[in-house]
């Protein structure tokens, strides 16, 4: 009897659900057509950038070798690892509202400690003496708090220091952010590249390896003379007498006056050198007159690095003439602001990682990789014409997980996104392609937002969410 009522009971009980959050993923279907036909392997999905590791050709390696010379290579080798850590900690300068709002702190500061209340118990000459003291120590505490920023003076020498500790990694760099667009655009063939910055010709390497046959005019701008000698040297292999491979090289050291149009435009490693604000803009406005196709922005990875790139690009997508409209192509698959900058208690820079072999000057230097860290911006004039463009991008390393995979997300609504990839939730395609994913890859699919999803489940266990957007 105690048998049959428990049974009753147990068909009457209504069955419970709870709800978790699920962020639906929505493959692209060719790439979910080729992974279940065999034809593309997850491993070399569209999203991927190749490659992740770089080393210099052998014929620049050997190059920047034979330009050391005679230049003893043990204070060569330590220049370049201080003006390596010195670019790296490097601000632009300060704006002067940013020294009044520190001046103003500091000020209280003083205040609390030599009140003004004290003036009308001295007499005048102690007065004079007081305050000059006060505003020495207002001084100092500013100076102290204040970034001494001066431009970095390169003669012949500092050359050859900024080849040799530079040359490579930023060749590496140069070489990620090109590939991606050629990449992505199979169709872009520049016949004219402009360099505004070029240092040593670094942009020039990558840019003569991917599109040698289609460019017919290089133009190089670097205040720096004697740059310019040592890049023009680098391209004859480091003997002045050898003819140079490419065609229609040029170089200034200011901008041209002209209002001739180039294909590809890059300004790397540069923003940095300018003083002000004001300044940048005006450049960044001139060489974005000169863009015709595509124009690229890269800096140190670090935060005032990320700050100057997403401030470049912000600047230039908010012109408002018609002639000038164009659009972000890379990494952002949007054009609103940056979401780590939004926050300004997050000092996470949006930055992305490439491994290069140094420059091995001799026994004694040979290391392992290194990895470097850089923000860039690649813009686009005109409108948008990529279909994939809305593909989220990986901003941080994809964590693989037994049967599972965590990538952190920058999505087209301009929001960070993190997702929890499984084979049940999401299907076979879009868990293969995001486990093999890396940071600065990005995933062939569209991420849409939390929705419910009803589940039957034991109604004594509580429900947790799966997915999360990112803080």
């Amino acid at each position: 009897m105690q048998f049959s009522l428990n049974c009753t009971r147990r068909h009457v009980v209504q069955r419970l659900y709870r709800f978790t959050s699920k962020i639906a993923v929505d493959v692209d279907p060719t790439v979910i057509s080729g992974l279940e036909q065999a034809t593309l392997k997850p491993r070399k999905h569209p999203g991927i950038v190749k490659p992740n590791h770089l080393e210099l050709p052998q014929q620049l390696g050997d190059t920047l070798k034979r330009i050391v010379g005679d230049h003893p290579v043990k204070k060569v080798l330590q220049d370049s690892q201080m003006l390596n850590s010195y670019i790296r900690s490097r601000h632009p300068p300060p704006t002067l509202a940013e020294i009044e709002n520190k001046k103003k702190l500091i000020v209280e500061e003083v205040n609390a400690k030599m009140s003004l209340e004290r003036l009308a118990t001295l007499s005048e000459e102690e007065a004079d003496r007081w305050k000059r003291k006060r505003e020495l120590e207002i001084n100092k505490r500013l100076s102290q708090r204040t970034y001494a920023w001066k431009p970095i003076e390169y003669g012949a020498y500092e050359a050859i220091v900024y080849a040799v500790a530079r040359g490579a990694q930023e060749y590496a760099v140069l070489k990620r952010v090109l590939t991606e667009l050629a990449q992505r655009d199979e169709h872009f063939k520049p016949r004219s590249y402009f360099d505004f910055g070029s240092g040593v010709g670094t942009g020039m390497w990558v840019a003569s390896e991917l599109w040698k046959e289609n460019i017919f005019e290089y133009y190089n701008v670097d205040r720096s003379r004697e740059m310019n000698e040592l890049s023009e040297l680098i391209l004859r292999d480091g003997q002045e007498n050898k003819q140079i491979s490419l065609r229609n090289v040029f170089y200034r050291q200011f901008l041209p006056a002209i209002e001739t149009k180039y294909d590809l435009i890059i300004i790397s490693h540069t923003l940095f050198e300018m003083v002000d604000k004001a300044q940048r803009e005006e450049v960044l406005l001139n060489l974005w007159r000169k863009c015709d196709g595509y124009m690229v922005i890269a800096e140190e990875g670090t935060r005032r690095g990320c700050e100057l790139v997403n401030d470049a690009r912000r600047f230039l997508l908010h012109i408002k003439d018609e002639e000038l409209q164009g659009h972000t192509f890379a990494p952002c698959p949007h054009d609103l602001r940056c979401p780590r900058l939004k926050d300004l208690a997050d000092r996470t820079p949006c930055n992305f990682p490439v491994k290069y072999a140094p420059l091995r000057l001799s026994s004694d230097n040979y290391g392992d990789r290194q990895t470097s860290l850089y923000s860039y911006a690649i813009l686009k004039k005109g409108p948008v014409t990529d279909t994939s463009r809305p593909w989220p991008r990986i901003v941080r390393p994809t964590l693989v997980r037994s049967k599972h995979a965590i990538c952190r997300l920058c999505t087209e609504e301009g929001k960070l996104q993190e997702v929890i990839f499984t084979k049940a939730k999401h299907g076979k395609s879009a868990y293969s392609c995001a486990k093999v994913s890396r940071w600065g890859d990005r995933l062939p699919m569209a991420v849409g937002p939390l929705q419910p999803s009803s589940q039957t489940t034991n109604p004594s266990k509580t429900a947790q969410p799966q997915d999360a957007e990112l803080a």
